[in-house]
């Protein structure tokens, strides 16, 4: 009986320190992959979305192409609550609910009563009012903004790629009812390591990543929660020992660690 315990307890030692090895393995494959998607330029080469859809507290900048020159300085707008920017001349303007093409071409038009020909340029500068969310083993948790145009490796780029517990293989995008989402797999290895953009999906307004850990990280945080409530005990024994320790090679005699003597 001891012989075939000590057996079994040998196997189950080698499988944990095989799986550990395997897990190191994936974790400095996940650092590769966060180095090469956080390094990508891509992202800030796109131009704008001209299908997003300004709303409030989104931030524009209006400028006058012609005529020149320019009548107005470039102006930085912020969409109020009820959705309108106010501009010399022009007072109350409303523009919410329109994407930046659609803006341009009103205000053309407003300002064509007191310019010949105006051409303007409306670009968005804070993307303020959509947001995608990031959770789990990414690089930063929360949000980030929404612009209309990125896809699931521009996310985690902005986020700083995932940890070396991700098993980013395993990855999800949550979208609409929380009651009844709709659930994409990504395998983001594919998309790195193999090139395969067909996993690399494009996201929307509201979206929600979770990047999992592996299975050895889960069983390492289940075991940390478990331990949690012990947590104050075992540092309060852990600072005694500590003490008693300083207090015995200090008099040479651990009684003087309970205030026996000086130890002179």
């Amino acid at each position: 009986m001891t012989s075939l315990s000590s057996r079994t307890f040998l196997a189950s030692l080698l499988g944990v320190v095989s799986f550990c090895l395997l897990s190191g393995c994936s974790g400095k494959e996940a650092m590769e992959i966060s180095q090469r998607v956080v390094s990508w330029d891509a992202l800030k080469k796109k131009p704008p979305d001209a299908t997003y859809i300004v709303e409030p507290p989104d931030e524009i900048k209006i400028e006058f192409m012609s005529p020149v020159p320019p009548p107005e300085e470039p102006r930085m707008e912020t969409l109020r609550q009820d959705g309108i920017v106010t501009l010399p001349y022009l007072e109350d303007v409303q523009v919410s609910g329109l994407t930046t093409i659609q803006i341009r071409e009103k205000l053309e038009d407003l300002y064509s009563k007191y310019y010949k020909e105006p051409k303007l340029l409306v670009t968005v500068v804070g993307y303020n009012s959509k947001h995608i969310f990031v959770y789990g083993e990414a690089g930063r948790q929360g949000w980030i903004p929404y612009r209309g145009h990125q896809t699931f490796s521009d996310v985690m780029g902005e986020v700083g790629g995932v940890t070396e517990r991700a098993a980013y293989w395993r990855c999800k995008v949550i979208r609409g009812d929380p009651d009844n989402p709709e659930i994409t797999s990504v395998n983001f290895r594919k998309i790195m390591l193999e090139g395969d953009l067909r996993e690399d999906v494009s996201l929307a307004e509201g979206d929600v990543i979770r990047v999992p850990p592996t299975w050895l990280a889960w069983i390492g945080y289940q075991i940390g929660d478990l331990l949690f409530p012990f947590q104050n005990i075992l540092n309060t024994a852990s600072t005694v020992g500590a003490t008693r320790a300083i207090g015995t090679n200090f008099t040479g005699n651990p009684s003087n660690a309970n205030g026996g003597g000086y130890g002179y």
